[in-house]
């Protein structure tokens, strides 16, 4: 798992800008993004919801191992595209993608991304938000997002529906070997994933009066958990 004790590291030879170089991958226009969906960028920008965890690119830092790489970078994280945009300004109309490697993560203001591979395979891995860390199990946030057409009423009884995103949230409890649990918002269910301590996690929920559906409160009680394992 990855630490989020940061370490700031002495600037690297050459630079933090030509280390920044050195992570960045696919190259992105906007102008290209808008087309893609086939709409104009005032039809994009009014569509409710967003593909964006921040809207607007906000300074972060980005660390290899436990090492400071590069810091005060314009960052955003694009769920639609599962990729972390990186910026020059925030006018600019064209931005890079981070490079995918479970080495390297980033900080954007209090969020934490990690890229985690799936069975191996780089291309079939994502992005993961850190929401809570513990000695045995960490909470992982996965947010989704997917892009519904417009709805075009064909009766007077209907009504016309704009384009949107769509988010879903899965939340993960991971352990330290690296292995991802699904947290459902069901309490019988989070029980049988935390049968370890199954009657006290309950009695814990009823107490507290736990909202599974409520990202505090699951980070509430997967840090509970951790303290009596």
């Amino acid at each position: 798992m990855i630490s989020c004790t940061f370490l700031f590291a002495q600037e690297p030879v050459g630079g933090y800008e030509n280390a920044l170089q050195k992570l960045q991958s696919t190259k992105i226009n906007v102008e290209q993004l808008y087309t893609s969906f086939n709409v104009s960028k005032e039809e994009f920008e009014s569509m409710e919801g967003s593909p964006y965890a921040n809207e607007t690119f906000l300074k972060g830092n980005i660390y290899q191992g436990k090492e400071l790489a590069t810091k005060n970078v314009l960052l955003r994280y694009n769920a639609l595209a599962d990729e972390i945009e990186i910026s020059k300004s925030k006018e600019s109309k064209e931005y890079n993608a981070l490079i995918k490697d479970p080495n390297i993560y980033v900080k954007i203001f209090q969020d934490i991304y990690v890229f985690v591979p799936y069975n191996g395979s780089k291309e079939k891995g994502g992005y993961f938000n850190v929401v809570t860390e513990g000695n045995q199990f960490d909470l992982y946030k996965k947010t989704t997002v997917t892009y519904k057409e417009p709805y075009f009423a064909e009766t007077s009884y209907q009504k016309d529906r704009p384009a949107k995103w769509e988010n879903t949230i899965i939340y993960y409890l991971v352990g330290k070997d690296g292995s991802f649990y699904e947290l459902p918002t069901k309490r019988p269910k989070v029980l049988d994933v935390m049968n370890k301590k199954k009657k006290e996690v309950k009695k814990y929920i009823k107490e507290q009066n736990i909202d599974l559906d409520e990202e505090q409160d699951l980070s509430k009680l997967v840090t509970y958990f951790n303290s009596i394992l």
